[in-house]
């Protein structure tokens, strides 16, 4: 299963504050021997569509150092870079208060700065797009199709991906509260699309 390049490319709408996050999550239940430690997730931010293939690179390169099986995934819905600017801006100067009242274990957080950006980015409040992902597990081709047809009647089918369990399919926002299909499905309102396992490639 391949990270399909000019699929992500087509799909991500970048702008002068929308940016992506690509992530290399090591979940635990596919690395069962593997320390916590040496499962950290890594986040890295794409600004520009040229910029995919590299940063998938640099992904890959990351976590060849573990012994872990690393998944790679993208934030389905851009990120609004200008609203994590204010939003870490605002956290330092809490962080700042706290130290001037004494709290010496908040220096920690001023040396994980891009860590604490990058966390930020991924937040809800940050999201710059409300695309849905139905989530389907141990699901057919055969029930992706029947899903992906359902829903083209009521909303814009943006992007079907196949996930090591399932699939992904990508909506336009919709009143899903209506909705009815006999697929079983997850609704992930901000949620992560699954590209590949990290190391496969094009």
């Amino acid at each position: 299963m391949t990270v399909d390049i000019d699929e992500l490319q087509a799909f991500c709408e970048f702008g002068p504050d929308r940016v992506y996050l690509l992530l290399g999550i090591a979940r635990a239940k596919e690395n069962p021997e593997t320390d916590e430690r040496d499962r950290r997730t890594i986040r890295e931010v794409v600004t520009d569509s040229e910029d995919l293939p590299e940063t998938v690179a640099q992904l890959a390169h990351a976590t060849s150092r573990s012994d872990a099986t690393y998944r790679l995934y993208l934030t389905v819905n851009a990120r609004d870079a200008l609203a994590a600017t204010f939003d870490l801006r605002r956290r330092m100067d809490d962080w700042l208060e706290m130290r001037l009242h004494g709290n010496e274990g908040v220096a920690a957080k001023f040396t994980q700065v891009d860590s604490e950006y990058k966390s930020v980015l991924q937040s809800d409040a940050c999201a710059d797009d409300s695309y849905f992902i139905f989530d389907l597990d141990d699901a057919t081709r055969a029930e992706a199709d029947r899903l992906e047809s359902a829903l083209a009647a009521v909303t814009t089918v943006r992007l079907v991906r196949e996930t090591p369990n399932g699939y992904h399919l990508v909506t336009e926002p919709f009143d899903y509260t209506a909705f009815e299909t006999d697929v079983a499905y997850e609704l992930k309102t901000d949620g992560l699309l699954f590209c590949s396992y990290v190391g496969d490639s094009d």
